[in-house]
């Protein structure tokens, strides 16, 4: 008997009647009708329904437990219910959040140094991120002057420098521009095709050198940053003279001009004579002053067998040193200052 399931059926009745079985059952179809034919399983259509409801309803208040009680409440702060929606409907793009704040960073945090201050536009979020979980590294760059990267030239000469070769390691950023520069004076700009390696730039106009000079490069990366280089530097100087000369002859331009020349800035030096009953001779600008010291290959100290006189040489006061006739093969001099 508790298997046992009662069915119904709608009998029809009278034209404006109810149906008959309703007189004696007060329950509507649905509150009578099982969900199921399986055994154990009495839920009603009703009951279906109603657990349904409830979980729409969920552990809302009694007062807001109705779409119409809920439809009253946003109606009467409809205020409310507009600012939400306008925030909703006009939140803002990551890429859109602007950060301005002009106080300077007091560290650094990643690729943002000390002190770093955004642009008067500001700085999206995205790239505020970005600036702080990469560092920015800047790109290593070296130069050298063509066809010749400097060097020590005799006074009256010239040298041409026709290119640059830029050797650009690059950084975090790409690079928008490379510029040479004579100090102030530009002597050609690269904005386009720039690559890792050697950039050659031809300058736009040949550079004729005739005294000390050193160009420099500014590499400008797409962060605005600038990284210089030096090329190779520019010195012009008046040669050295040395070697043996006859046992008799003092120290003349001409006796000079017509020894070894060698053309080196100021420093110590040492030469190798050969003699046969002749004088040493050096001779160098009066301007960088008496060698305080002169060894011979035993190193014994000889400056006293030397004697100096001042020659004028192509305009320029010299310092000639002079000793006495001796007979050497290959014996190393030095001269110190």
């Amino acid at each position: 008997m508790a298997n046992e399931r009662v069915t119904m059926s709608r009998n029809t009745a009278p034209k404006g009647e109810a149906p008959k079985w309703e007189r004696y059952f007060p329950k509507t179809v649905v509150d009578a009708i099982l969900a199921s034919d399986r055994e154990g399983e009495d839920k009603t259509v009703m009951d279906l329904v109603n657990e349904r409801i409830q979980a729409v309803v969920g552990s809302a208040p009694e007062n807001f437990d109705t779409l119409q009680e809920i439809a009253a409440y946003i109606e009467s702060h409809k205020e409310v219910a507009d600012a939400l929606q306008a925030a909703v409907g006009n939140k803002a793009n990551k890429d859109e959040v602007v950060y301005k704040n002009k106080t300077a960073s007091t560290v650094a945090v990643g690729g943002i140094p000390k002190g770093y201050v955004p642009p008067t536009s500001g700085i999206s979020a995205a790239e505020l991120l970005d600036k702080m979980l990469h560092a920015y590294v800047a790109p290593t760059v070296s130069a050298s002057a063509k066809p010749v990267n400097g060097g020590v030239f005799e006074i009256g000469k010239s040298q041409s420098v026709t290119a640059v070769d830029v050797n650009i390691t690059m950084g975090s950023a790409g690079v928008k521009k490379v510029e040479v520069f004579d100090v102030d004076t530009s002597l050609g700009v690269l904005t386009s095709g720039i690559k890792a390696g050697v950039n050659t730039m031809t300058l736009t106009k040949a550079l004729t050198v005739t005294a000390a000079k050193q160009l420099t490069v500014k590499v400008t990366d797409n962060e605005d940053k600038v990284v210089t280089a030096k090329t190779g530097s520019f010195s012009f100087v008046s040669p050295y003279y040395w070697g043996a000369v006859a046992a008799g002859v003092t120290a003349t331009e001409s006796v000079i001009k017509a020894a070894t020349k060698v053309v080196q800035g100021k420093g110590n030096k040492s030469f190798v004579y050969n003699c046969n009953n002749q004088r040493m001779l050096i001779a160098y600008p009066k301007s960088y002053g008496a060698v305080a010291k002169i060894l011979d290959a035993n190193s014994f100290d000889v400056t006293g067998t030397f004697v100096q006189t001042t020659v004028q040489v192509d305009g320029v006061d010299y310092y000639a040193y002079l000793n006495d006739p001796s007979t050497v093969a290959a014996f190393k001099m030095s001269f110190n200052y």
